[in-house]
């Protein structure tokens, strides 16, 4: 992996890149950016990353107009880390009214600007973003040589632990989305069915990461892991198999313009391809497991505690007593659970075991077994340890509080 390790800009202009797939909407990128801009202030340079730069955002009709249901993604440079922190700040107190704002504009989705200094772009890690970032990522404003700054990463330098986070941060947003399959909201249908497509697709992406590939494009990834799959050896593999292709080939037709909400008499199929989508997702979370912790034990709640302990000891000790540790669950509970894994390793240890106990709605008690590693896990309150829906949102706000940065619950959806 080739990093450039730049503290300034590059001395010389860059080379010119192509310009890349056209934008659908200046608009909606204008208004974008100056909502950045108010975070920012006078930043070096915004990098356009994701589906947008990419050119396949997926957009959906609401209201008589197009918005958009893929997020927007911006790397925003700034001087030094005081100015970073300083952005984080400003940003925090417009997240309550944020969701509406960019709604206005025609984003019916979250705007994740991660605010960083020059040193910090050119060190970012080899992970799923940063090769698309290289391939796609576009300056909006500022200066051009910033792309320069961008690691060159080979789908071959993705850690097993990259892999495992990316699936287990779709895990949560599985839980995030399942109330919103069935909202009388037509808009909400249409979030939660972008979510799990888009999980779904990502199956794909993680099936090629595994075999130190990464094709450009969720089309050229489905037809790589459909290559490089191993033959099915029985009928319930045969129809694992099936299924997967069933949900691929309707998250590619959704990416491709087909978007359409479910209707809420239609809840039985929004259920079963959201199960479909679980089941698939625990199978590569499996397989992405091994890679880390092929010793961990065969049975589901023991190898999801086992890997939330991945992070070596000194680690999880470090971030315990961190200054910030209390914008977590609390500095003290933190501590005296670090010995259970990283905070971002718990959360994500806490979604997984849901969607392994995957069938439950409001009112259905956990299995105790599952309940009582929530509780160990110390991410879901006591209270809400017993039962799944309860347990659901406790992980989602954990999620999206402490290792996002609020917008999904900064206000009702």
């Amino acid at each position: 992996m080739r990093v450039t390790h730049l503290h300034r800009w590059p001395a010389e202009p860059a080379p010119a890149r192509s310009a890349g797939p056209a934008v659908p909407s200046s608009e909606l990128l204008s208004a974008a950016l100056e909502l950045a801009l108010e975070w920012a202030r006078e930043p070096r340079a915004v990098v356009l990353s994701g589906s947008h730069a990419a050119g396949d955002a997926v957009w959906a009709e609401f209201q008589g107009r197009p918005v958009s249901l893929s997020d927007v993604d911006l790397y925003v440079l700034l001087d030094d880390d005081a100015a970073c922190r300083a952005a984080r700040s400003r940003r925090r107190p417009a997240l309550r009214g944020l969701a509406r704002r960019c709604l206005a504009f025609g984003l019916a989705a979250p705007l994740e600007a991660g605010f960083l200094t020059a040193a910090g772009f050119a060190r970012l890690p080899a992970r799923p973003g940063t090769l698309e970032l290289a391939r796609h990522g576009r300056v909006i404003r500022g200066d051009a040589r910033a792309l320069e700054l961008v690691p060159r990463c080979r789908p071959a330098d993705v850690s097993a632990e990259e892999i495992l986070l990316l699936l287990e941060n779709r895990g949560c947003e599985l839980l995030w989305c399942r109330p919103r399959l069935t909202s009388p909201d037509r808009l909400e249908r249409l979030k939660g069915r972008h979510s799990v497509l888009k999980c779904a697709l990502d199956l794909a992406g993680v099936s090629s990461l595994l075999g130190g590939e990464y094709p450009d494009g969720a089309a050229a990834r489905v037809a790589w892991a459909r290559r490089n799959r191993a033959a099915p050896r029985d009928a319930p593999e045969r129809a694992e198999a099936e299924e997967l292709d069933r949900l691929w080939e309707s998250g590619l037709s959704w990416r491709g313009g087909e978007v359409t909400a479910r209707e809420p008499a239609e809840a039985a199929e929004a259920e079963e391809e959201w199960s479909a989508t679980v089941r698939g997702w625990a199978r590569a979370w499996r397989a992405a497991g091994a890679r880390i912790a092929p010793e961990a034990p065969a049975e589901p709640i023991a190898r999801v505690v086992a890997l939330a302990r991945r992070a070596r000891l000194r680690r999880r000790v470090h971030e315990a007593l961190a200054p910030d540790a209390a914008d977590g669950p609390g500095r003290w509970p933190l501590l005296a659970r670090a010995a259970g894994g990283t905070l971002r390793h718990r959360v994500h240890a806490s979604a997984t075991l849901l969607l392994h106990a995957v069938g439950g709605g409001s009112g259905r008690a956990l299995p105790p077994g599952a309940s009582a590693a929530l509780e160990r896990l110390g991410v879901v309150p006591r209270a809400a340890c017993a039962d799944w829906e309860d347990a659901r949102r406790a992980v989602v706000l954990a999620w999206d509080r402490w290792l996002l940065d609020g917008q999904r619950s900064a206000e009702p959806a």
